[in-house]
């Protein structure tokens, strides 16, 4: 089973966009199912956006898809994460 990050664009002050994680995707025979930790909020103009992304590894770094293709990173997620492990 195929299993992504579901991560919604944030906007920081400065005005730069990051990808803040808000739940997970299982992909499978069946279809992709979609799980949600916290729900993505709506932008100025009320849309509700997520993207799915190779999940990331202990170091932050996104796994390998084995495709070939390219994915988006969200490496510059600020996620102001404070736990000490």
């Amino acid at each position: 089973m195929k299993r992504y990050d579901v991560c919604s664009p944030r906007e920081r002050k400065d005005g730069k966009t990051y990808w803040q994680r808000v739940g997970s995707a299982f992909e499978g025979d069946k279809g992709i199912g979609i799980e949600f930790d916290a729900l993505p909020l709506p932008d100025k103009d009320g849309r509700v956006s997520v993207r799915l992304f190779e999940p990331r590894d202990n170091n932050g770094t996104r796994a390998s898809s084995g495709r070939g293709e390219a994915r988006q990173s969200y490496a510059d997620a600020d996620l102001d994460d404070s736990v000490p492990f």
